[in-house]
């Protein structure tokens, strides 16, 4: 293989790599809240991102929790549920901080919330991973183009 054909072989896998690197957001973690306590997640979020997950909660004898998210300047996104294992998904309409709130102020019992959440993040009103793969396919094409530029003299 000649050296210009490797080069522009590397050259287009590195670029593929580093473009998508990071496409979405998966958030998994495992949160205690005492008793008579509030505890609080926040997430940064972009207008149009999409955010969609689930919580599953243990401990006591209703293994429930209040849940709810507010947004930028305290807007509620999801009112207040009391959950013990459910999915959710919102929009964020702000850029800014987003807050998930476990509200056991209610219990005696310590509780244990376990949450899974993606963030699907928007760029021009298309999915990241839709302009992700435009991009790489351009470069190829670009790539391929001046190969054969280069092969031809």
């Amino acid at each position: 293989m000649p050296i210009r054909t490797k080069t522009v072989t590397w050259f287009s896998i590195l670029l593929s790599t580093l473009l998508l690197t990071g496409i979405a957001m998966a958030t998994a973690v495992t949160i205690s809240v005492p008793a008579g306590k509030m505890v609080f997640r926040n997430v940064d979020l972009n207008v149009e991102d999409e955010v969609s997950g689930t919580i599953s909660v243990v401990g006591g004898e209703s293994h429930d929790i209040n849940f709810t998210v507010v947004g930028p300047g305290n807007q509620i996104v999801l009112p207040t549920q009391n959950v013990a294992v459910t999915n959710f998904k919102f929009s964020a309409s702000e850029k800014g901080p987003y807050r998930f709130i476990f509200d056991n102020s209610l219990s005696s019992i310590d509780k244990t919330v376990s949450l899974n959440y993606d963030v699907k993040h928007f760029w021009f009103g298309m999915p990241q991973e839709f302009v992700l793969m435009l991009i790489v396919v351009f470069v190829g094409v670009l790539a391929l183009i001046v190969y054969a530029m280069i092969s031809k003299r």
